[in-house]
């Protein structure tokens, strides 16, 4: 009994301190918190957009989708030495899919150990709650993919502990690329957790979100719609994203206890991200940090050289490097050359795999040379599964103005 009052003590304890708002009295509500502070700053609507490692956690689908392998790791200190921990990894394998694991812990530390009178013990008690989560996803068709998470979930109260296994389920579908839907099944099979004599068993939730890629994806709204099969209440939540410049994202979101969250991001060096989330919840400010880093894996790029040229010059024709490796065979791909009105000037195209490079002389389609200004390279690949991906934009300039011949020309007029 002095046992069963101690751990009862610590869950009520532990999930005050950590959520301080909302119908947190289910099992494994921790789970329910959130992960990563892009998607907290976004009010944790991510189960339609799903598009970084997050996904594991809130849309294991979404990783079929993205082709770097990625790193992230989050770490947040909320009230009364309490600590929240995330971390997260996916590894996509050529033709198979996409692997993935996930770590997540909620730690209260330095309870004062009480008898059953109240008297002080002396001793100094911790709560943990942490799941461990391997992930594998893979598209299905080429606009719609599903992901599984197989999950090991622990409590360890005092010094009471218990384990229990479980499952998700998640799908995404994208009909076009403006529009991102998605759908998870949370506890499809659900872990149990016994800890004295009666086990808690994880309540299945089923989230639906919907994603809108507005202005080349410069905004991205989003809306949650979640329903825990044990609580009647539907609850929503919202968030967008926008960029006002490529390397910098803003967020607001809201989750579904009416709590505002601001969030912002800045990705540096082509590979990382750092974003920041800030709310204000009911014991105090809460302040999320995490980074993410994406490197190799499966992309399309494309480098020019060199970045300015002339037909006339000494540099008259200008090289376009294409790196294009993806997980699935390329059945088609196609380069186009687009001038500052948004036309389309020169096309290269072809089936299977593209070469290496393509050499561009700055004419178009008919032969003609085309003006000076600038232009930019564009080129998408589709799969084997139909599975269109776009490459970078390289920026290109034709300047007749340089020099036809080493060394600098001097103009003279006659006297």
């Amino acid at each position: 009994m002095k046992r069963l009052l101690a751990i009862t003590a610590a869950i009520l304890i532990l999930n005050t301190l950590a959520f301080a708002a909302g119908d947190y009295g289910t099992p494994g509500e921790f789970l329910n918190w959130g992960a990563g502070a892009r998607a907290l700053g976004m009010g944790r609507a991510f189960t339609g957009l799903a598009d970084d490692v997050s996904a594991i956690y809130y849309n294991p689908a979404g990783l079929a989708q993205q082709n770097p392998f990625q790193v992230s790791l989050m770490h947040v200190t909320l009230f009364y030495d309490t600590m929240y921990d995330f971390a997260a990894t996916s590894y996509p394998v050529s033709g198979i899919g996409t692997f993935g694991a996930a770590y997540i812990r909620l730690g209260s530390t330095n309870f004062d150990g009480r008898d059953i009178l109240a008297n002080p013990t002396g001793n100094n008690q911790s709560v943990t709650e942490q799941a461990a989560m391997l992930c594998y996803a893979r598209d299905i068709f080429s606009n719609l993919s599903a992901g599984i998470n197989l999950k090991l979930v622990n409590e360890d109260i005092f010094n009471t502990s218990g384990i229990g296994f479980g499952a998700d389920l998640g799908f995404l579908y994208t009909p076009n690329e403006y529009v991102n839907l998605g759908l998870d099944f949370m506890n499809l099979a659900p872990a149990s957790i016994k800890l004295v004599d009666q086990a808690e068993i994880l309540p299945l939730t089923i989230k639906a979100g919907i994603a809108l890629k507005l202005l080349g994806e410069r905004i991205i709204p989003v809306v949650d719609v979640q329903k825990e099969m044990d609580d009647k209440q539907v609850k929503f939540l919202f968030g967008i994203e926008g960029y006002p410049a490529q390397f910098l994202a803003l967020r607001i979101g809201m989750d579904e206890t009416e709590q505002l969250t601001v969030g912002a991001g800045i990705n540096f060096m082509k590979y990382y991200k750092i974003d920041y989330s800030f709310a204000s919840e009911a014991l105090g400010y809460s302040n999320r940090l995490s980074i993410t880093m994406a490197f190799g894996g499966f992309d399309v790029n494309l480098a020019a050289d060199p970045k300015i040229f002339s037909p006339v010059g000494i540099k008259k024709t200008t090289t376009i490097s294409i790196y294009a490796m993806t997980k699935y065979d390329i059945t088609e791909w196609e380069l186009d050359i687009i001038n500052e009105d948004g036309d389309v000037v020169r096309t290269y195209s072809g089936e299977d795999k593209p070469p290496t490079s393509v050499m561009w002389d700055g004419k178009d389609d008919r032969g003609l040379p085309v003006s000076d200004g600038e232009y930019v390279c564009q080129m998408k690949v589709k799969d084997k599964n139909g599975k269109e991906i776009k490459s970078n934009d390289e920026k290109i300039k034709i300047s007749s103005a340089l020099p036809i011949q080493p060394g600098t020309l001097e103009i003279q007029q006659e006297q």
